[in-house]
């Protein structure tokens, strides 16, 4: 289930953007991708209903036309198939007009998809099924995945599917392959894997035609494995190389001379991974190894086929080999670690946000570390991902780290992951941190005045070296990661009380951003009122936005706003709720704590804003009754700030 959680938050995020498209026509670029969006304005251009049921016909005449086609491809099938046999996937032919031919399938995953139409003579086009890997393989005539929410048909949202369309030697389109299960088993190599069986089909084809020599079908399958994304190497039983692509020589820095003939266990020793595989006879998969490439460890992610003959003799081994951090790029968008807003996101036109906004622009065109100052609520996070989405980073990861909410015995595995049985619970197969996960993008910590003391040598450590290395393990890695990080809290202060290490300050501190707080922009709180207003209206399906009656926005004005922009959109939240639907939002209409400000807040002394704060913060506890949830949420701010104000107030709950 932890695997698959990753996928569900990337599903529903797809999912957020597809129904903002069903309602409002608008398409997140950043969200989804460029095929996809073209499909779903096609599909609301036709009238596409995407809540009705999948309307379909079955044409008969289509399967018996197309006997020569699934005879020619039926060995890349069958072998496509049985490398995903027993793993919930179907694979399925279609010809050139999206017309299904033939299904292979499991007898569990074909009861588990009986709903879904995949049968022989159904035609998936778009005009009956909406976004679909069949129909957009054949209009881009170029490898597709369709991912769960991707599909424009809510029947379909169960689903991820890959598809590559093949052709004749001639260049004519003659079909489509695809691989289809649930988006819970999404894989980012299973795309690999059809365009693999696809290559082999053209090549057959081609055989078929041209009727060359052996020497020929060799050379023609030598450019498919040059053709590969990953690095290939082939073995006999003994172990000795005897085919190396191209990719494989640039990942280890060789040439083929250099190891065709040598023993993999002269290369790297007797007992390493591959060697012990072909001892044993067992295959394996997507396993990380570490191998010594020119005097230094290199982590590649790799699988190991056993080749057998008829007899089930061993006749040598295929190793493929990935480059770890290409994994790790999969993995931070398979897991959605994305940002979200941008400069377009934040409003104010009073001078101080003004002066952050371009001291904020100008350091996304860096690649030095940012030190966002703040109070809680005034949008650190905002502003980091801004900052991100401003950057030649942008197709990069974005990964959070709040220092607040990592339990202490837990912050070095999650900064820097952790190798199989470096500690007992760990998995079994080990875990990536979040540098690994971040790497060619940026990595935001919140509230990094609470990180545990002894964790900053060692992250001060890192971002001097640019390695990490995993809980456990032996080998460093390299990480290209840019840091921007967030307070509320005086470092310096915590640097003269020896709670934050001085070195660590002057490495984060590069760029220095102040985000103003809200009373100190008093021109830009009636706007960010009625911004919010709107947004509420939206998001409760209100038709009419009510307005703001002149005691209410004298009223807004005078409270010192101490959860900032957070607290006045949780405001105009609680009002437009409370005013159920009314046309004007009256004063009384406001939550209690904003009616008992008796007096203007304005620029007065450091301690009367503190005796607001802790007055607004007491009268919260009492009328949330002492629970910290409730309170926290009617200030608009987060629990551990409630903690750390209670005790800097000495206030009882």
């Amino acid at each position: 289930m932890q695997e698959s959680l990753p996928l569900e938050k990337r599903a529903q995020r797809i999912g957020e953007s597809w129904k903002r498209f069903i309602v409002l026509g608008s398409i997140e670029s950043y969200v989804v991708q460029d095929c996809i969006a073209a499909s779903w304005k096609r599909c609301l251009s036709r009238g596409l209903n995407p809540f009705t049921p999948l309307q379909y016909s079955v044409r008969a005449d289509k399967y018996a036309g197309y006997r020569e086609l699934i005879k020619k491809s039926r060995p890349f099938i069958d072998n496509l198939y049985n490398l995903v046999k027993g793993s919930d996937f179907m694979v399925v032919l279609a010809d050139r007009e999206g017309t299904i031919v033939q299904v292979l399938g499991d007898p569990v995953i074909k009861q588990k998809m009986k709903n879904i139409p995949l049968q022989e003579g159904v035609t998936w086009n778009e005009e009956n099924f909406g976004t679909n890997c069949i129909d957009l393989a054949i209009r881009e005539r170029r490898p597709v995945q369709v991912f769960a929410t991707e599909h424009f048909m809510q029947g379909l949202h169960s689903l991820s599917c890959s598809a590559a369309p093949f052709f004749s030697p001639q260049g004519d389109l003659l079909g489509v392959l695809t691989m289809i299960g649930a988006f819970c088993d999404f894989h980012p190599h299973t795309l690999g894997m059809v365009v693999a069986s696809v290559k082999a089909i053209e090549n057959q084809l081609l055989f078929i035609e041209a009727a060359r020599s052996l020497e020929r079908s060799y050379k023609e399958a030598t450019m498919i494995i040059e053709e590969m994304s990953s690095g290939l190497i082939s073995a006999d039983a003994s172990g000795k190389v005897t085919i190396l692509n191209s990719v494989a020589c640039k990942m280890l820095g060789i040439t083929p001379e250099d190891w065709v003939g040598k023993s993999i266990g002269a290369l790297w020793g007797d007992d390493c991974v591959f060697m012990q595989a072909l001892k044993e006879a067992k295959d394996f998969s997507n396993r990380e190894v570490n191998l010594m490439v020119n005097g230094k460890a290199h982590r590649f992610s790799s699988t190991l086929r056993i080749i057998k003959d008829k007899k089930g003799k061993i006749m040598g081994i295929i190793i493929s080999l990935w480059e770890y951090k290409a994994i790790r790029r999969l993995a931070s968008k398979a897991f959605g670690a994305h940002a979200c807003f941008s400069f377009n996101d934040i409003y104010g036109t009073h001078p101080s946000i003004q002066k952050t906004l371009t001291i904020a622009q100008r350091a996304a065109d860096s690649q030095n570390t940012v030190l966002i100052l703040g109070e809680s609520g005034t949008g650190k996070e905002l502003f980091a991902q801004a900052i991100h989405n401003a950057s030649s980073r942008v197709r990069g990861p974005f990964i959070v780290i709040n220092c607040a909410g990592i339990p202490r015995e837990l912050v070095e595995s999650e900064l820097f992951g952790y190798e199989a049985g470096a500690f007992t619970g760990a998995r079994k197969e080990g875990r990536p941190g979040k540098f690994e996960l971040a790497h060619g993008g940026t990595i935001f910590f919140d509230e990094i005045g609470d990180m545990p003391l002894e964790m900053q040598a060692k992250l001060l450590r890192v971002l001097q070296d640019k390695n990490v290395t995993r809980l456990g393990g032996q080998y460093s890695m390299s990480v290209d990661v840019r840091v921007i990080a967030a307070t509320n809290r005086n470092l310096l202060s915590m640097v003269e009380k020896g709670t934050f290490r001085l070195d660590l300050f002057y490495r984060i501190n590069v760029i220095n951003l102040q985000i103003p707080p809200l009373r100190h922009r008093q021109t830009d709180i009636l706007p960010l009122a009625l911004i919010f207003l709107r947004n509420t209206c939206s998001r409760m399906g209100l038709t009419t936005v009510p307005s703001l009656s002149k005691e209410t926005e004298k009223r807004l004005l005078e409270y010192s706003w101490p959860g900032n922009v957070r607290e006045l959109q949780n405001v105009i939240e609680q009002a437009v709720f409370n005013s159920n639907g009314a046309n004007v939002i009256e004063e009384r209409r406001l939550p209690e704590k904003i009616l008992n400000i008796s007096s203007p807040a304005g620029d007065g002394e450091e301690m009367t804003l503190e005796l607001q704060e802790s007055k607004h913060i007491l009268g919260a506890l009492q009328m949330s009754q002492g629970n910290i949830s409730r309170c926290a949420r009617m200030l608009g701010i987060g629990r551990n700030t409630l903690y750390r104000k209670i005790r800097k107030y000495n206030l009882s709950n």
